[in-house]
């Protein structure tokens, strides 16, 4: 009996502070709301914990805030100061707190505040490795970034990658952001990369370059602008290798402007049930060097849902080459299509001209893909698990210099290669995994089909 007189007490304890705070919170919300219009402005910020960051880097960010007219404004502009602050990645927490000025002749200023901002800054070094699987190729890699170099945010980062595909990939990157803006960047890159071409070519390719890149956000989306010139050696054919691989044997030196635009309202890229997504690929080659050409690549994806589980997707994907020298397009600049991420039921990058076992690449390419995903029988519950129904066709050609839009268009459009399937789809936090069973339709001669089962590992799927 005394232990539930006990347990009342406190209930009703319990109860009266909880209401004193609502009420004292009630009070505090009236009150800013009856003075969140006043005058008021920010006298300054103070900054707590700050030692490696510079403090002009930091002025900048905060700067905005001293626009603030009312406290409404106050807060909120305070609030943005901050969230760009946490959006540079180099503070592990941040606090902030308004107070009235604590100078004595300034005690009867009601319209003047002071902010306070407390942060941790985070590690400046970090070193990972691993191994990563996706695009159709699994790779081990080892990492080096410094964040906050000279105390802007700028980040230097060295890595190295060997994998099944790119043999072997060596990288150094600085970039800084521009003018104190997490969303304008800009970076130069130095690297150094083989490829191994021969699961559908006879032939490797040693690249190394650089490249000046400055990436923003827009209303309309993603956009990165960059200079790149590299050298290209198309080497160690194999044996087997066709005349037409042997005779692009050798080295080339590629000076480009590229641009590109993605605009993505997707409610995720994996597995999207929802939005729309589009990206453009821009490039003139002939600054310099032994290539000249515009390259021109256009990407286009929608996905529709309904409450039951069921993903409707439809994949639209073309790209042009157009040689600006009279001359054929270096097999490192062609366009390759096919395989379990592109166009199902073929091999990797198995469709368009070839000749023997060589896929040669092609100057001018259409795909395009429907997808419908439903619960699958026993998972419905779950849903990283999917099973997938498809259709897929593409159609990859070469283009003669001189050759005319008209024909170009309709070897794109005459005959067409075509699959459908069906499978299951596992969406990992990371990659998205497919297996799927194709069954090609139409075909090329010169296609390479792959009829049965097909297992795929990347990120973008056709």
């Amino acid at each position: 009996m005394a232990a539930r007189q006990h347990t009342e007490e406190e209930f009703a304890t319990h109860r009266k502070r909880q209401q004193e705070f609502e009420e004292a919170a009630f009070k505090i919300q009236t009150l800013v709301e009856t003075v969140r219009h006043d005058p008021m402005k920010l006298r300054k910020i103070t900054l707590h914990g700050v030692g490696k960051t510079r403090e002009d880097f930091l002025r900048r960010i905060l700067e905005p805030a001293f626009q603030a007219r009312s406290l409404h404004e106050v807060i909120g502009l305070s609030r943005q100061a901050v969230r760009r602050m946490e959006r540079f990645g180099i503070f592990e927490d941040i606090k902030i707190q308004l107070d009235s000025p604590r100078d004595s002749w300034l005690q009867d200023r009601k319209d003047l505040v002071d902010l306070g901002i407390w942060v941790k800054e985070g590690s400046r070094i970090q070193i990972r490795t691993g191994t990563e699987a996706g695009n159709a190729e699994a790779s081990m890699y080892g990492a080096l970034t410094v964040k906050n170099v000279f105390g802007g945010a700028e980040t230097l980062s060295t890595s190295m990658a060997f994998g099944t595909r790119t043999s072997s990939a060596f990288q150094f990157a600085l970039a800084t952001p521009l003018l104190a803006d997490p969303d304008k960047n800009l970076s130069i890159n130095l690297y150094s990369q083989t490829r191994n071409n021969t699961q559908w070519s006879s032939y490797e390719e040693d690249l190394k370059g650089g490249a000046l890149k400055y990436t923003t956000l827009s209303p309309f989306g993603y956009h990165e602008f960059a200079y790149e010139g590299h050298w290209r050696e198309v080497c160690r054919p194999s044996e087997k290798a066709s005349l037409t691989i042997r005779e692009q044997c050798g080295h080339s030196l590629k000076s480009a402007l590229t641009h590109m635009w993605v605009h993505d309202m997707r409610d995720e890229p994996l597995l999207p049930s929802t939005g729309h997504f589009v990206r453009v690929i821009q490039e003139y080659a002939g600054l310099g060097g032994d290539v000249s050409h515009i390259r021109q690549e256009v990407e286009a994806q929608v996905a529709r849902s309904n409450n039951t589980g069921y993903i409707l997707s439809a994949t639209v994907k073309s790209g042009y080459l157009h040689s600006l020298n009279g001359k054929p397009s270096k097999i490192s600049d062609r366009f390759f299509l096919g395989g379990p991420m592109s166009v199902r039921g073929f091999k990797s990058n198995g469709l368009g001209p070839r000749e023997g076992e060589d896929s040669l690449g092609g100057d001018a390419y259409m795909s395009a893909g429907v997808s419908l995903m439903t619960p699958f029988p026993g998972l419905a519950g779950r849903d990283s698990f999917k099973a997938h129904f498809f259709a897929n066709a593409g159609t990859l050609v070469s283009v003669q210099p001189g050759q005319s839009a008209t024909k170009t268009i309709d070897d794109l459009t005459k005959a067409p290669s075509v699959s459908v399937g069906t499978g299951i789809v596992y969406r990992h936090p990371q990659v998205r995994i497919e297996l799927n069973f194709a069954l090609p339709l139409m075909a090329a001669k010169t296609d390479a089909i792959s009829r049965g089962w097909q297992l795929g590992l990347g990120i973008s799927f056709l």
